[in-house]
Formats: C-alpha cells, structure tokens, sequence
C-alpha cells in the first residue's frame, strides 16, 4: 500500500470473487482476469484488515495449482504452487520477495485428513457435521511454499533432533514410506549441524501425492512428492532408491537455503536449485558414504550440465527474467545441474571449511527474509578472504564453458581455451579456469585465465588433465594424448574413465572426433569393468541407438560393450557386492535386451517371476517379454499395469509397452498414458521410453503433433511439460527436423520460450550426428 486512498492490488487468477470489504466496511473491487489482477480502491495506507470472499472451481484435468491427486475413485485435494499458482487458490502478491505470515483454517467432511505447513492447534466438529482444522500460523514466507491437502492419510512419525517427520501417505502404503521418511530425517540432523541454524519448524512432513507432476516441491514444513519419490523400500531398484532418498535430501535443503532465505525474484532460481542440488549429493554422501555418490555427481549433475551448456541456446547460471512465464524456463539443467557443478568448484576453490562458514553467514544475515547470488558470494569472500565475486561472476553470468586442447611440445604441455559449442559456430572469450593435472605421478595446477599457457611437465607415461572431473570444461587431447589415455586406461580411476568417455561423447556430437575414436574407448570400457563409467556409457547409447540404431558401427559398439560387461557384473547380484551395482546391472541388462533379440528372449524368460525378482532386472524382463512376445505381451502388461499400486513397480512395465517393436502398440501406450485409466503422474513415462525406440520413432512424433496440446494442458505449461518435450523430440523427431520446425512456429513456439529453442538446437545436432553414424565404417 502506497498511500492513502492508493488502491491495493493483488494477483488474482481463476477465482470468483463475490465482495471485498476494508476494515469491516464494504469495499468495491475491479477483477481482471486477463491480466489475474483484483484491485481494491481506497485501501488506507496504515495497517488495515481487508477481507476477500471467492469460491474456485478445482477442475479435474490438471495437476497443479489445487488439484485433485487422484487413485482409483478416490483422490487428495492438493497444492503445488511453483512458481506462480497461489494467486489461482487465494488473492496475494504472488511473487517470493513478498513474504507473509499464514493462518490458515480449513473445514472439510468429517473423517478427512489435512495438512499443511504447521501443525494443527485446533480441530473442532462443527454444525453442518463437517470438520474445521485450525493452524499455527507460519512463519514469514513466500506464496509458493503454502502448501495443504484434504484427504484420507496414513501417517509415520519418527523424531528428527526433537522435530517430528511425518510421512503421509493414501491408505494401505504408510509401510512404504519409511526409507525415505528416514532420509529426510536424518537430512534435518545434518543440516541443522552444516549450517549451524536449528530448523525453524516444529514437524516436517513428506506427503506422498499418487499425481504429481515434477518430482518433489520444498514447502516449508510439508515437502509434496510423487510416489516413486516418497514410497521406496529395500526391494526397490538401487537406482530408484538412490533417486527417492536425494529427492528428499535436496527437499530438506531448501527448507533453509530457499524457505528460510528465499531469491528475491525468479531470475534467481538458480541460488535455490543450485545449491539444493549441489547439497543433496554431500549430505546424501554423509548419510550413505558406500553409495559412491560422487560418481553419480558426476552422471547426473556435471555430464548433463556440460551436454546443455554447449548448446548456443544455453542461457548464464543467473540470468534476467522478466515475467514468470519467462522465469518457468529456467527450472533447467544450468540452473540444477551446471549450478551444482560449478558451486562444487567454488566449494574446492575456497575450502570445505570457508565455504561452509560463508553459507551459515549468509542464513543467519538473511533469515525469514530474500537475498541475491551477490549477498551468498559476499559471505563467501569474508569467510575465505578470497576474491569469490569474481571468479563466480564469470562462471554465473557467462553462457558456456571452455574447451581446452592439450597439446604435449617436448618438456612442457600447451593448453588453450576456446568456447565450446556442440554445434559449431562462433563465441569468444575466456573463462578463469582452475585447472589441474596429473602427469607422471606428480599432481600439478595452473589458473589458465587467459587463452593459452604452457606448463613444464615430463608426460612420458602419464598425462591427465581435469583428474576426477571436478573442473567444469571439457579436455580435448592430441593424437599422442589420446594413444597414452588408452595405453593408460585400465589404471585410471572410475571418475577419470567417465570423463574421459564424457568428453569424448560431446566431441562425437560436435564432429571433433570421429566415430572410429569414440568406439575405441567405449571398447576399452568393456575390457576395463567399472560402474559408473558403464552407467555413463549406458546413457550414450541408449541416445545413439535411438537416433541412428541401424549403423554399423553402433551395432558394433553394442557387442563389444555389452556382453563382456555383462559377464564381469553378472546377471544377478552377487554376495557381498555394493549396492550400487544394482543400478549398473539395470543399465546392462535393460540396455542389451533392447538391442540384442537373443538376450531379450533370455530375460523375457524372468518376466513369469516378475513380482519377485531382483528389482534392477524387472526392466529387462518387461522390455525382453514385450520385443519376445509383442502383440501378444500387450494385454498382459497393460492389466499389470493397471493393477500395480506402485509407481516404482509401473515405470518397469512402461519400459515394456513402449519398447514393442510394432510402432502402432507404442502409439496405444502413449494414448494410455493421458487416458486417466492410469496414474497421470505417468504420462512422462511412454514419452520418454517411447522416443528411445528406434522401430517407434515415426509413430511417436506423429502422435506428439496430434496429442501435443493436450499433453501440455494437463502440465499447464510448466517447466515438467517442457522437460519431456526435451527428451522426447530431439530423439523421435531426427528425421522430421524440417517438419518439427514448421509444427513449432507461431504460437507454439513464443509459448516455448527458450525451452523450445534448446530443443530444436538438439534436434538438429542429432540429425547431423545421425548422417555421420550412418556413414561411418561403410
């Protein structure tokens, strides 16, 4: 409020509002619901009550803002407010600079359930045989951390450092929830050590949603998850643990560093996710120091990171939003992937002790209130006297990463950097890059902040640039490099095999190098056993063979990789071994019953035992029975389907019904998926799965430009809408690039945003990698 008589304007978006009153006197009011503004003349400047009375319509078709989470008949009345949904459930400023203090009361059919942010003080039966719930209030905080839900739960308490953590879950799966209720847990305990501030809340909730539409949401005090998140068990596949348990580590991060302190704007998004993302993998690591989580660091953080930012459509870790609309789509890899990777190393450039001390500084300055990338970076510099600002400037505001080429001259060995872009194209400048070296068994480092510099090392026998990958560049080598990298390969570690097989995947797509070379270490790789560098590889190929599964050298790349790894790893567990080989077995066997008949046939044989097998074959048998039996695998897998309570058990079989190799059964499966005969948290499941078949490529996009509208309806447009066209199109669209182009004009593509300029870019650098694989070796 401005000044008096200065009218007070909120956002406000598919509601009916009925009357407004000021200080108890009725009060006019003008809703425009083309620009989701309620203006309310006449408001004084001081402190005044305004009352607001609207009823809203929660529409069935949808999964977010308030919607209905549904299974079988029945459902739970949610929310999922990010980033800009509170104003379509209640009037406010929706926007995360403003904070407020909640209230919140809420009366429902008695026998009903409801949670939200804080616990209940009162619960009273009243006249109409109905149920009010009364809330503590919160404390202050932003429009998109409110959060409840109305519906029938089972609840799971264990204490947390005097703090309840409750599970919520619908009927019969409480049982399911405890694994991850005890991650999060245990995350309260060790982020309340790390940042040396106790949890602000009396409980913490995880409520398990059986429709989500992303993966989690960090509202304050009651984090919301899909179900494949929240209900995971020892029986579940070691990958899909793995994933549960740091969806809710990152989840509880938040509940400081984004719920505590929160971005001032969506331009900021990055400070949230970044962070969240990047401590997820420490804390988790802490929790569970024999899941070799670094390694998945580098997987699913760093190499995805690096395969985005080289597109010439990236956009800087921090960059200008104006609008929401334009805010959704940066909830990307750079803000997640390439931020995590760049604050670890920010964290190795300062010191795991300065760096931890800079993020309690920057908690404690700026709790219950918003803060900048500059505020976090200031701390920093105080806590590490180190010129932070600047080293962090370049690598946030800047687009991109460096190439360096490795060249050996004598005694010495010649770095430059060049930006690099998978496609081609110009872009200059230099980043500061921290840069180490191993040469000869001796460990080295040079601040390369300028083009070129030579450094004097012996490389008679050993030369290794970026050991264990944690610099945030790619690492291109001479002939000689690459020939003593492979003369070298079996003694390098598990970290440095993967990145050295990452660097190599990005040259392949950028026409660096080619195929001849990229097959060589991928060979190396089967004769060289290691699990994540597998898992890494695994991903590679799943891509490949999906734009270009016909060329010989792919073919050939599969039967020098798969078989001997297979028979290195086993094709069921072995006593003693970590866990983790759980996840590279699923890689195997799922990647191998896709590509060979032969061993499909074999793991098809397992489907008849599906319900207790090992759970990181259940993809192989579902996919072996599906290519084995196809039309006839159709109706067995579908009942399954629709049978399964669990979303966990459901994304096995989904690999199944879209791996057939009939393309019209693939097509009845991406029906499904939007049909509401099933879970509409799994419509990301057959998009995905299905773009991967190469014998379905065609049908899938046909049926994206018939079905595109539809799907994006029930996401609302949201950043998880964009995420699966991301998967999706640069796969099942690389022999319709000109087509795709056309299909995405006008409309589609100003409300694609840069979402879908990345996505056509993919497109075509997977079209011109296609035609080179397709050559190669005829």
């Amino acid at each position: 409020m401005k000044g008096a008589g200065k009218p007070l304007s909120l956002d406000a978006s598919q509601l009916k509002v009925t009357s407004a009153t000021v200080n108890g006197k009725k009060a006019r009011f003008v809703h425009d619901e083309k620009h989701s503004k309620l203006e309310i003349p006449g408001v004084p400047a001081r402190k005044s009550h305004v009352e607001i009375a609207y009823t809203k319509q929660v529409s069935d078709d949808v999964i977010f803002g308030l919607y209905k989470s549904k299974y079988g008949k029945d459902y739970i009345l949610a929310t999922d407010f990010e980033p800009s949904e509170a104003r379509t459930v209640f009037p406010c400023i929706d926007e995360p600079a403003y904070k407020a203090v909640f209230r919140l009361r809420i009366t429902t059919d008695a026998g009903l359930g409801v949670i939200a942010n804080t616990p209940i003080a009162k619960k009273e039966s009243v006249p109409s045989g109905k149920t009010r719930f009364t809330f503590e209030q919160t404390p202050k905080m932003s429009t998109y951390l409110v959060f409840f839900a109305i519906g029938d739960f089972e609840e799971t308490m264990i204490q947390a450092d005097g703090v309840e953590a409750i599970s919520a879950t619908r009927p019969g799966q409480s049982k399911n929830s405890v694994l991850a209720l005890s991650f999060a847990a245990k995350a309260l305990e060790e982020y309340q050590k790390y940042y040396g501030i106790p949890y602000p809340l009396k409980k913490l909730h995880v409520v398990a949603l059986p429709e989500y539409h992303t993966g989690a949401m960090e509202n304050w005090g009651a984090i919301s998850s899909r179900e494949s998140y929240a209900l995971i068990t020892d029986d579940t596949s070691f990958s899909q643990k793995n994933r549960g348990a740091m969806s809710m580590v990152h989840e509880v991060a938040h509940q400081w560093f984004g719920d505590l302190v929160t971005m001032k704007w969506w331009d900021d998004i990055w400070l949230n996710e970044s962070f969240a993302s990047f401590m997820s993998y420490k804390m988790t690591d802490r929790i569970k120091p024999e899941w070799g989580m670094w390694g998945v660091f580098l997987r699913d953080e760093v190499f995805v990171g690096l395969s985005q930012d080289a597109l010439s459509t990236t956009h800087p870790i921090q960059t200008k939003a104006k609008t929401v609309e334009e805010a959704v789509h940066l909830f990307d890899s750079i803000s997640y992937n390439k931020g995590g990777s760049v604050l670890r190393m920010l964290e190795a450039y300062v010191g795991e002790a300065a760096f931890r001390k800079g993020v309690s500084k920057y908690l404690k300055e700026f709790s219950y209130s918003n803060a900048t990338g500059k505020d976090l970076w200031d701390a920093l510099g105080v806590t590490s006297k180190l010129p932070v600002a600047r080293v962090a400037r370049e690598w946030l505001t800047r687009p991109g990463y460096p190439l360096v080429q490795v060249k050996t001259r004598g005694g010495s060995v010649e770095l430059t950097q060049s930006p690099f872009r998978l496609g081609g194209g110009k872009a200059t400048g230099t980043w500061p890059v921290p840069v180490s070296m191993r040469a000869d068994g001796r460990a080295m480092s040079v601040f390369l902040d300028r083009k070129k510099a030579r450094v004097r090392a012996s490389t008679k026998s050993e030369l290794l640039v970026n050991p264990g990958h944690t610099g945030f560049y790619a690492t291109l080598y001479d002939t000689e490099g690459y020939e003593r990298l492979a003369s070298n390969f079996a003694a390098l570690s598990g970290h440095d095999k993967s990145g050295l097989l990452n660097d190599l995947y990005l040259f392949l797509q950028a026409g660096l190098v080619p195929p001849e070379m990229y097959a060589r270490f991928v060979s190396l790789c089967g004769a060289h056993p290691d699990a994540i560098t597998t898992q890494v590889v695994g991903d590679q190929l799943l891509t490949l063979e999906a734009i270009a599964a016909e060329s010989k050298i792919i073919r050939r790349i599969d039967d020098e990789f798969y078989p001997p790894l297979i028979s290195a790893f086993g094709e069921d567990p072995r006593p003693g071994e970590p866990e983790y080989i759980g996840a590279t077995r699923e890689y195997l066997t799922s990647g191998y019953a896709f590509s060979n008949p032969a061993f499909a046939r074999k793991m098809a044989e397992r489907f008849g035992d599906f319900a207790s097998l090992d759970p990181n074959l259940k993809a192989a048998a579902a996919m072996g029975y599906a290519i084995t039996y196809g039309e006839k695998a159709k109706k067995p897998l579908q009942e399954m389907l629709k049978s399964t309570e669990s979303e966990v058990e459901r994304a096995k079989i989904w690999q199944g019904l879209c791996t057939f190799r009939e393309p019209e059964l693939v097509t009845e499966s991406l029906e499904l998926g939007i049909s509401g005969e099933v879970s509409r948290s799994d419509s990301g499941y057959p998009l995905i799965f299905g773009s991967y078949n190469p014998y379905a490529r065609d049908a899938v996009w046909g049926w994206i430009t018939k079905r595109y509208d539809a799907v994006r309806e029930i996401y609302g447009g949201s950043q998880q809408f964009y995420l699966y066209m991301g998967y999706s199109i640069p796969l099942c669209a690389v022999e319709h690039e000109q087509e795709a182009k056309r299909f995405f004009a006008g409309k589609r593509f100003r409300e694609g945003g840069s979402s879908l300029k990345r996505i056509l870019e993919l497109l075509h650098i997977h079209s011109g990698l296609r035609r080179r694989l397709l050559s190669s070796g005829d």
